[in-house]
């Protein structure tokens, strides 16, 4: 846990949205008590976790809801992205992280978070809903995840309809803050694709794997010899025309052209998938390529998580700031619940060797118990009591397997994937 971290001085003056003298008077809900019962939701009604709070750090007092929420206006909301970011710091400082051939595989999506509908929500954020239907507010929330590791890296709040790629270049220009020189590769879907972006990631050396769709570079698709070849795209005035002006479009006459990768996957319905990349065919071949695509998958698995299992769409409030404050610390947990989770696993790894049937750590029983016991651990003082506590944790969750989920391979069907499982594990990476 990062305590520490959260009362330190310097955190606190990072906590403070606008005034300088937020948090500087003792009150019934101090700043750590305010970010505590933000990290402890158990996706109750506010009252009663409100109640339930209090109860155990602070027997026999009680605040209000108007009190609680006039100190959560106070409160920065990037605190949250603050402390995870922290937390993803340390982690990566550590060695034991999952890497395939020494790279972190990374995957960029975005996802539609319903939230409380409010003129100025919708305002602020949109809604996709159709005009003749009541419309329902929403935020895209935009991340980057590292598939293996289970962390989220990046996340950031946007209108519901926003530029995942734009979006995923300005996180990407972030993520060496957090994982320093540690190569990456970023794996992307087909909402991604565009030259733009393709030129700036050759241009930062990041590495990348991306789905195409069938209209995107449609010649040099149609044209292609093989399976796997290097695919010379040139920038004619057709392809220029619509960056005409900008800087993109500068740089697209300055090259002339680029090299990319295209790899042809078959699909069990005939079909092709066809990826771009700029890894090398002597670095990554043909079916470890399909293979890292597939594992972007893992992103779809951790929206899932958040939104079923750490129910981030359960809010406290419906103003923006509280809805930031909501979203960004339940990502917080999220890296918590799957940081203490692999560590179980790496142990568990080590004792499977005689065990005839693989296992995993049951995550869903895992978070259900890291949000019920977290809040001991985060108000206890005693060290060594707190070192007691959360090793009581790790063992209770340590205990709770269930059989190992088989690696999944995905078809197209109808626009959607579907999941097929084979025999192989999901974690032989």
């Amino acid at each position: 846990m990062d305590i520490q971290k959260i009362k330190s001085n310097e955190f606190k003056v990072f906590c403070r949205s606008s005034n300088k003298n937020y948090f500087t008077r003792v009150r019934k809900m101090p700043l750590h008590d305010l970010l505590f019962t933000m990290i402890n939701r158990k996706g109750l009604t506010l009252a009663l976790e409100l109640r339930n709070y209090m109860k155990i750090a602070h027997p026999g007092t009680s605040i209000s809801k108007p009190g609680y929420l006039k100190q959560r206006m106070k409160l920065n909301p990037d605190a949250f992205l603050e402390l995870y970011k922290y937390h993803n710091r340390n982690f990566y400082a550590d060695s034991s992280f999952l890497t395939y051939k020494d790279h972190l595989i990374l995957a960029a999506d975005g996802s539609a978070l319903n939230i409380p509908t409010t003129a100025e929500t919708l305002e602020l954020y949109g809604s996709t809903s159709r005009k003749t239907t009541k419309p329902q507010a929403q935020i895209g929330l935009g991340c980057i995840y590292d598939v293996m590791n289970r962390m989220i890296l990046e996340s950031d709040c946007n209108r519901v309809k926003f530029d995942e790629m734009r979006l995923a270049q300005r996180q990407l220009e972030r993520i060496p803050e957090t994982i320093g020189d540690i190569p990456f590769i970023i794996i992307m879907d087909r909402g991604y694709p565009s030259t733009p972006a393709f030129i700036h990631m050759m241009d930062k050396n990041i590495k990348f794997i991306v789905r195409l769709k069938r209209n995107d570079y449609k010649k040099e698709q149609n044209n292609m010899s093989e399976n796997d070849q290097l695919v010379k795209i040139k920038f004619d005035m057709s392809r220029i025309r619509c960056h005409e002006g900008t800087m993109d479009g500068e740089r697209m006459k300055e090259l002339g052209e680029i090299s990319l990768r295209m790899v042809k996957i078959p699909l069990e319905n005939g079909n092709w998938e066809v990826l771009a990349t700029n890894l090398s065919q002597s670095e990554f071949n043909t079916e470890e390529i399909s293979e890292l695509y597939h594992m972007r998958w893992e992103i779809e698995t951790a929206y899932e998580t958040l939104k079923s299992r750490l129910q981030i769409e359960n809010f406290t409030g419906t103003k923006p700031i509280l809805l930031l404050q909501d979203i960004y610390s339940t990502i917080y947990v999220s890296n918590l619940a799957e940081d203490i989770i692999l560590d179980a696993e790496r142990e568990l790894d080590q004792k499977e060797t005689n065990r005839k049937h693989k296992m995993m750590i049951n995550q869903t029983v895992s978070i259900g118990i890291l949000k019920n016991d977290l809040i001991y651990i985060l108000i206890e003082t005693d060290e060594q009591k707190k070192g007691i506590l959360f090793q009581q944790i790790y063992e209770d969750i340590s205990k709770n397997l269930v059989p190992v989920r088989p690696k999944r391979h995905y078809k197209r069907r109808k626009g959607k994937f579907a999941a097929k499982y084979s025999n192989t594990h999901k974690r032989a990476y």
